[in-house]
């Protein structure tokens, strides 16, 4: 049985690095890259992350480089204005990525965008790039269009994460292998999806992670509002369980933990639960995004086990997603979501002092 590989989110905490370290080999699974941010004024991101300067950048890949991991550096922003398309922009790019490609050894980039796929593929052949779960990878047809781009792995939408035909199809279609997103926690089709990315790709260069949770607060609590009116969009969303990674198999044994805007010990849970193929709690201490959110706020709680009991994998994955002619999931959320419950994973996630400490870097 094949081991399965893990990227895993760096948060720009240096702590965090050695909890990673410590789960590189674990349960027979081997964490094989971690992604990060760089330095601001080089390139946005889809997560709004503490500010990292060019000489942390330079000792955090040396760090991880000395434990023998890989590093993705993360440059999938979604939407930088038009300037993000002139020469000099360009140019400002491909010096960075010469930095840290050519002197510093970076082995990978995640990118969203085709067109600078297209420009780094060419400028730097060797470089692995992945395209970004925010290019909306959902279907063969833009697969195989983000291949020719330059794509040497893919990272396919979230919407289709429980279509495993469709998933095997873009295998099949493609020579790019596929890196599944395990715990993202947005809403299933979330029509909020592409604003939302737009406005933190905005925010990661512009303003500070406290500026944008005051300023867009309404704007991002439209998909919490939508699970506080109906619960079983918590189930909807399409994250995987630890348990069934291996169900995957025949697609990929190649998985993404989503983490890099959580504090140390939402990473190190979901990194250590997932290489464990095991989570026996709240699996909402495991996921991200709305889902997440929510959780925090009213105290949601799903039994991670209990959703074995009821053949949930296999229903899930075997949907038309014709929700107005079924209530499976309505049905469920109604026996098995609970509120009010502060579990130790979220009790960690709102500390006060450690979520003061982390603003402080914005």
């Amino acid at each position: 049985m094949n081991n399965l590989e893990f990227s895993v989110p760096y948060n720009n905490e240096p702590e965090t690095l050695d909890d990673i370290f410590g789960l590189k080999n674990w349960n027979g699974n081997a964490i094989t890259e971690v992604y990060l941010s760089g330095p601001r004024e080089y390139f946005g991101s889809g997560r709004i992350v503490p500010k990292m300067e060019a000489t942390e950048l330079v000792d955090t890949i040396d760090r991880i480089h000395g434990a023998g991991l890989r590093v993705n550096l993360v440059l999938n922003s979604t939407c930088e204005g038009v300037g993000w398309y002139s020469q000099k922009t360009v140019n400002l790019v491909m010096d960075f990525l010469k930095l840290a490609h050519e002197e510093h050894g970076v082995e990978a980039v995640t990118i969203a965008n085709p067109i600078y796929i297209s420009k780094v593929k060419d400028k730097f052949p060797s470089i692995e790039i992945s395209a970004s779960v925010l290019s909306n990878i959902d279907c063969v047809q833009r697969a195989v269009l983000f291949e020719k781009a330059g794509a040497d792995i893919i990272a396919p939408d979230v919407n289709i994460n429980r279509d495993l035909e469709l998933l095997w199809e873009i295998k099949e279609a493609t020579n790019a292998k596929l890196k599944v997103l395990v715990n993202e926690g947005c809403l299933y089709k979330c029509p909020f999806r592409q604003f939302h990315f737009n406005a933190e790709s905005h925010a990661s260069r512009e303003i500070s992670k406290e500026e944008f949770d005051l300023s867009f607060a309404d704007f991002f609590g439209a998909g919490e509002k939508v699970i506080s009116e109906d619960h079983s969009q918590l189930l909807k969303s399409c994250w995987i369980r630890p348990e069934d990674l291996r169900k995957y198999s025949k697609i990929t044994n190649y998985f993404k933990i989503v983490g890099r805007a959580q504090l140390k010990s939402f990473v190190a849970r979901a990194i250590q639960a997932y290489m464990e193929e095991s989570w026996d709690g709240d699996l909402l201490d495991l996921v991200t995004g709305c889902s997440k959110r929510f959780s925090l706020k009213h105290g949601a709680y799903i039994d991670n086990k209990f959703l074995d009991k009821c053949g949930f994998f296999e229903m899930v994955t075997s949907c038309d997603n014709r929700c107005d002619k079924c209530d499976y999931c309505q049905d469920l959320a109604d026996l098995l979501i609970t509120l009010g419950v502060c579990t130790p994973g979220k009790a960690d996630d709102t500390n006060p002092v450690l979520l003061a400490k982390r603003l402080e870097g914005f």
